[in-house]
């Protein structure tokens, strides 16, 4: 019998370890720091920027140890399926074709898309106007979707990271670029690199286009059910307690 109460009591006690061990565990958050004022490095080498500071307010609220880093954009869903990651955030739209291989958090934002163009250079916004005309947008993303299929006959130019567009229109080498009118405005029209630059077109969203997604939200793996519970009580906490307000109002004056 003291046998049986020695090994019951050993099992409960590595048991208890475990558990224990998955509560203090780090969560691997992935972003892309190349799409400011989201997320970006700092001129301290600093991770820095809108996504940061609400994840890291969803994570404090929540209970949650997480890691935030940045990673390349185009190894960040692959990573998320595979579990290098446990979650991203980096401005992600939820789709329909996004949620077949990744879950998401609750929305917590929904966002305006437009085309950002050379001032006075005068261009018809639709697909006969923008025949023979070079978009440069971000690959994989939702505005890369959008101008592949609504613009056909343009010139379109894909690159690895969020900034590297803008790059592309401020040397003459592309004519449009579409993004978040916020991440226009606030990383890029108010620097000394737009000034030049103006928004072009209408606001578009995803009730304009299915590319576009429901909205933005936080990736998880579709196998971590409690983690998509977890961040979504964060993220309630923070809608909640005025925190997310305060962020917003930080980046964007709202």
């Amino acid at each position: 019998m003291k046998a049986i109460l020695k090994s019951l009591c050993a099992t409960m006690i590595v048991a208890a370890t475990l558990t224990t061990a998955q509560a203090a565990e780090t969560l691997d958050i992935a972003t892309d720091a190349t799409f400011p004022p989201f997320e970006y490095i700092d001129s301290e080498g600093k991770l820095v920027g809108y996504d940061i500071e609400l994840m890291q307010a969803v994570c404090e609220a929540a209970q949650l140890d997480c890691n935030i880093f940045n990673a390349a954009w185009d190894g960040m869903i692959p990573g998320l399926i595979d579990g290098k990651y446990d979650a991203l955030i980096s401005q992600l739209t939820v789709t329909e074709k996004r949620r077949q291989v990744i879950a998401f958090s609750d929305i917590y934002d929904r966002p305006i898309f437009r085309f950002v163009a050379k001032k006075g250079a005068a261009l018809d916004i639709t697909p006969e106007g923008l025949a023979g005309k070079t978009i440069a947008v971000q690959t994989g993303t939702p505005m890369d979707a959008y101008v592949t299929s609504h613009y056909p006959t343009a010139t379109i130019t894909r690159y690895d990271t969020g900034s590297a567009p803008y790059l592309e229109l401020t040397a003459g080498r592309a004519d449009l670029h579409i993004s978040y009118q916020a991440q226009v405005i606030h990383g890029f029209l108010n620097s000394d690199a737009g000034k030049d630059f103006e928004l072009v077109g209408p606001q578009l969203t995803g009730a304009d286009a299915k590319e576009f997604g429901e909205g933005v939200a936080i990736a998880i793996n579709k196998k971590n059910e409690a983690l998509v519970e977890s961040v979504n009580k964060g993220l309630a906490i923070i809608r909640e307690n005025g925190k997310l307000d305060a962020i917003n109002a930080k980046y964007f004056g709202q």
